[in-house]
């Protein structure tokens, strides 16, 4: 079997374990922590919750349930053969232990106060538990992101620590490390167009998760560059190139826009999202990100209908698979905060 043919067959196979709407339902209703673990252990999560012992908390479940989306997306990726992407897409967990672990360094927390917050299951499939751990071992935040030199986040995390040190906005670890996953995917992409393109029919549908996953970095991240006040320059330096469907014009324009609502307005060519009037810069950036995530769960949805047995069904199914883990989360929140479960779904992302 080629491996289009088997990383295809795979996923088809795996996206039947996806839960569905009413067994979601069900989750949210729990009344307790406990009982909420006992109905996830009827499901396909059984396996990662297994070393979890009462008493629970949502933290605890959260990096169990992300341990399940780090191993399937490992194991659906070892059959990949020439589509590096999706190898690539990967990083994705590594890169969210590490924004943990640095921002813990940051803020001055403990070894014992940080690493209760990781898993690192993810960095144990592919060898590189020792990149945290390096982390976790400095003295401070300089020496953490020196330790760090000779790998693919080094440039853009010594970027978020100045940017840190300068304005003090934590986040600025997110956006950079993003910044160096997504930028790592897109010239992987920009160099092989003929494999990676949607005219392709073997790998349909990989563009547009890429032109996504692309725009909506660099639009959230040109409008809260001017929540943390920098400069035009300095946002147009986040902007990841070559731009997609959101063009380096337009992006341009939002970073010289008098305010975050303005920017906004300048997107509506290329996406037209549904966003409630009234609203703070933080809460209008929120519901930017909302729509680029359902236009992100449509396609990769989509996915499975047009794309056939492809290396693009298995990009869509790891996308399935995090909205899946991101909700679930969200409902042990919930449960642990004792939301009524009609709260709890309405902060899901559908």
């Amino acid at each position: 079997m080629s491996s289009k043919s088997y990383v295809g067959t795979k996923a088809f196979a795996l996206r039947g374990t996806l839960l569905d709407t009413a067994t979601v339902q069900k989750l949210t209703e729990s009344t307790s922590l406990d009982e909420l673990v006992n109905r996830l252990r009827s499901t396909p999560y059984a396996d990662s919750l297994a070393g979890l012992s009462p008493p629970f908390n949502a933290r605890r479940i959260e990096l169990a349930l992300r341990e399940r989306l780090a191993t399937v997306h490992h194991s659906v990726t070892q059959g990949a053969g020439r589509y590096r992407i999706l190898q690539l897409y990967y990083l994705k967990n590594i890169a969210w232990d590490l924004k943990l672990a640095l921002k813990a360094k940051a803020l001055n927390r403990t070894y014992e106060e940080t690493v209760e917050y990781l898993d690192m299951k993810a960095e144990e499939l592919v060898g590189r538990r020792d990149l945290i751990a390096k982390v976790l071992s400095a003295k401070d935040v300089n020496e953490a992101v020196t330790m760090l030199s000779g790998s693919e986040f080094f440039a853009d995390v010594e970027k978020a620590l100045a940017a840190y040190s300068s304005r003090g906005e934590i986040r600025f670890f997110d956006v950079y490390i993003d910044r160096a996953v997504l930028s790592a995917i897109s010239r992987e992409y920009s160099r092989n167009p003929s494999l990676y393109a949607g005219k392709s029919a073997d790998v349909n549908g990989i563009a547009d998760i890429v032109a996504l996953d692309i725009d909506s970095y660099n639009v959230l991240s040109v409008l809260r560059s001017k929540l943390w006040g920098m400069t035009e320059s300095e946002a147009q330096e986040l902007i990841i190139t070559p731009t997609k469907r959101v063009q380096a014009q337009t992006l341009a324009g939002m970073a010289g826009a008098d305010s975050v609502s303005e920017s906004v307005k300048l997107i509506e060519t290329s996406y037209r999202f549904v966003l409630p009037g009234g609203q703070g810069d933080e809460d209008l950036i929120d519901q930017v990100e909302d729509g680029f995530a359902k236009e992100m769960r449509e396609t990769a949805t989509l996915a499975f209908v047009w794309q056939g047995l492809s290396p693009g069904t298995i990009l869509a199914l790891v996308k399935l698979l995090e909205f899946e883990v991101s909700n679930l989360a969200a409902v042990a929140i919930g449960v642990e905060a004792g939301m009524d479960p009609k709260k709890i779904t309405s902060k899901l992302r559908a």
